[in-house]
């Protein structure tokens, strides 16, 4: 090679040595500097630039969001109120097979590392973001609680390495702070299962109706397997995938030694089946319940609150509050109230149709609302505010409906402690009250003829003998006693009052009853007993007051005993004709204005029950009063009601079998005046039989009855001839 052609190649080499150096020159700074670019983003971090750290103070008093619970007087669990629907249990309580399930599955290192899985996040560094590959997210156990308890800001295309950075240095802090097993019982408190659900208890409950330490192995793999991704390996929703999903965290519990090959083969073989309970705070059957009764419990506890003047919050302070309400009771209430508007709203839709009022852009379900209570205690059994939840959050216990009927007993009532009895008889006559301009009451069957005992006037709601008793007592005397019973509403002091024209409450009327069913005593009406605090302390519990004494308890005994005479041969009669109940009842019907509300009050030895049905627009109603009345409208639930506690072997058992008093009430209902009224009365005894009875609705008075009632003498004299 000649000279020129040696310098000429070491000059090439020379320029090659020169740009490799000026290369590794420029990666070594590059490296430096993405050292020291990282150093500083992870001071940034430290320092709070992406969201404030936890201090160990703050971390060792990790607090999570707890969901307070309502409780019946029997035990069950019959709401929840939270921001988080999440409940804690401890981890001796959890079974081994869910902290297996998910160690082997997310973080088989976890006993291993201090929080960061450094041979994790190389796996994910090559595997995902060199070679493209789907290997997970690389978070550990403690970095996922960290995410739970946490969350995660937005920092636009720095969100993820500043959160991943973040998350990654409170985990290291959490595990010096807590031992293995603290961690995995927070984590398993936190973690979220989908469909607004927290924490391994709540999704137990959710989606297999047990507990954490009574799971199954085969369904702690289902729950765990959903933590990769809750919608799609939801079970109910995607059964196929999540049993798929299942089988590889069983297969993972193997690979671990968790599971043998034998067991794990056995339990990939099982079909996927779960026992899906929508969680009770959200189950129509409590849900107006419970909103009432969160009002009530927040007012308290912004009066009450702890020692250092904090306020304890429902929704993340996980209290307990126990009431009166009875499971079952309440279980059977909701499913009376739903069978009975199910048929009745074909009927109220098929009826609406044939009126001009009816457009499909209004809203036409029919509601109800149904409060048991216990006469003798004051305690709420039972609290239905509706048909659904859902569909209303309206609560129809609490709104205010005309009372039609029902109110009758309270002026009957008021004549009997001012000295009438219930075999004194009363002309039935439509009578003119000029003082009130001239406004007549009049019967819906269009008959003025005979008398009726106070007995009969009320077994058959006749409405000319209510107002001949309220006027006699006087209106105003007649407010007064409704308001001495319980009564706090603003009632008018017209005559009309005898036959219902207030407006009141399910929840009023139920006072107004109490005495009744009481021997005259009347009880502050009690739902919440108790209310506790996270760790079982006491914070609440009620004090009764004194009961009063309204009525005497003879007047309570002969209303008592007047309207079981309405349930076996007046107004309510199909309690025993076609619904064969059998068992001591007194009971009231009403219907109001046009039918647009339906009233039907009951009670027996034990329990009292007052319902309510009607659209939430009063325009909304049947058409005619076969229909709309009471005893069809409202009377149904109530009776569906008590076949099913009558059904219960645990709840009969608990029942009397008959009032305290006697039945010694026993006189005629009616005497006729002459032979021609007589065969007008069997007349109407047979329309009644037949459930044709208007139950002696205010309606009447805008009636003309007097039409009907020619019609009959035309048809009379006619085969009389």
């Amino acid at each position: 090679m000649s000279t020129k052609k040696r310098k000429k190649s070491s000059k090439k080499n020379q320029e090659k040595a020169s740009a490799f150096s000026l290369l590794i020159n420029w990666s070594l700074r590059l490296i430096v500097l993405g050292l020291v670019v990282f150093l500083l983003f992870f001071s940034a971090v430290h320092m709070g630039a992406f969201g404030p750290m936890p201090s160990d103070e703050d971390l060792k008093n990790l607090i999570n969001s707890q969901a307070s619970e309502i409780y019946s007087q029997d035990g069950q669990l019959i709401g929840r109120y939270f921001l988080e629907n999440r409940s804690e249990v401890k981890l001796a309580d959890i079974s081994p097979d869910l902290v297996h399930a998910l160690v082997a599955t997310e973080d088989s290192r976890f006993y291993e590392h201090r929080g960061v899985d450094h041979q994790g996040m190389l796996r994910v560094l090559v595997k995902s973001i060199i070679l493209g590959q789907n290997a997970g997210g690389g978070s550990t156990i403690s970095q996922q609680l960290v995410k739970n308890v946490f969350g995660r800001k937005n920092h636009g295309w720095l969100t993820m390495p500043a959160v991943k950075a973040r998350e990654a240095a409170i985990a290291n802090k959490l595990n010096e702070i807590y031992t293995k097993d603290e961690i995995l019982e927070l984590y398993l408190n936190t973690v979220s299962f989908g469909e607004d659900t927290y924490g391994i208890k709540t999704a137990c409950e959710r989606f297999f109706s047990t507990s954490p330490a009574e799971i199954k192995t085969e369904q702690a793999a289902v729950l765990i397997g959903m933590l990769k991704a809750p919608h799609s390996y939801n079970p109910r929703l995607n059964p196929e995938r999540s049993k798929t999903r299942r089988n590889v965290v069983l297969g993972q519990m193997e690979k671990a030694g968790y599971l043998t090959a034998d067991q794990a083969s056995e339990l990939k073989e099982l079909p996927l089946e779960i026992d899906y309970n929508r969680n009770i705070s959200e189950a129509h059957s409590a849900q107006h319940l419970t909103q009432h009764l969160k009002q009530r419990i927040q007012k308290w506890l912004e009066d009450n609150p702890n020692e250092a003047g904090e306020t304890y919050q429902l929704e993340t302070h996980g209290l307990k509050v126990y009431t009166t309400i009875d499971s079952r009771m309440q279980q059977y209430a909701q499913e009376a109230v739903v069978a009975h508007l199910d048929r009745l709203q074909k009927a109220f839709d098929t009826d609406l149709k044939q009126q001009d009022k009816w457009s499909k852009e209004i809203d036409a379900t029919l509601q109800a609302g149904f409060l048991v209570t216990d006469p003798h205690t004051g305690h709420v059994r039972a609290w239905v505010g509706g048909r659904d939840f859902k569909t209303s959050q309206y609560d129809h216990i609490l709104s205010e409906r005309q009372v039609g009927s029902v109110f009758k007993p309270v002026v009957y009532a008021k004549a009997l402690e001012d000295g009438y009895t219930p075999c004194d008889f009363i002309p039935n006559r439509q009578i003119e009250y000029t003082q009130y301009d001239g406004w007549t009451p009049q019967n819906s069957d269009g008959d003025y003829t005979g008398s009726y005992s106070l007995l009969g006037g009320l077994t058959h709601s006749i409405n000319t003998i209510s107002v001949q008793l309220l006027m006699e007592s006087g209106i105003e005397d007649v407010i007064a006693f409704a308001e001495k019973l319980g009564t706090s509403s603003d009632l008018p002091e017209v005559p009309s009052i005898a036959l219902g024209v207030a407006n009141m409450s399910v929840q009023e009327i139920s006072r107004l009853y109490t005495p009744f069913a009481n021997a005259g005593w009347q009880h502050e009406q009690v739902i919440i007993t108790r209310i506790e605090d996270a760790e079982g302390e006491v914070l609440f519990t009620h004090e009764l007051k004194p009961s009063e004494q309204v009525v005497s308890e003879k007047v309570a005994g002969q209303i008592t005993n007047m309207m079981q005479s309405v349930a076996n041969q007046g107004t309510a009669r199909r309690l025993r004709s076609w619904y064969g109940l059998q068992g001591p009842i007194a009971g009231k019907t009403g219907t109001t204005q046009n039918h647009a509300d339906g009233w039907f009050v009951g009670y027996t030895p034990d329990w009292l029950g007052v319902v309510w049905v009607g659209a939430d627009n009063p325009g909304l109603h049947f058409s005619s009063i076969k229909d709309g009345q009471g005893a069809n409208m409202a009377l149904p639930i109530w009776s569906k009601f008590y076949q099913k506690v009558q059904a219960d072997p645990e709840l009969k058992q608990k029942m009397h079998s008959s009032f305290p008093f006697p039945n010694d009430v026993s006189c005629e209902l009616y005497q006729e005046d002459n032979f021609l009224q007589k065969t007008f009365r069997k007349k109407l005894k047979k329309n009644r039989d037949s459930g044709l009875e208007d139950e002696g609705s205010e309606e009447a008075e805008e009636e003309q009855p007097q039409k009907k009632k020619k019609r009959f003498w035309d048809i009379f004299k006619k085969k009389k001839k």
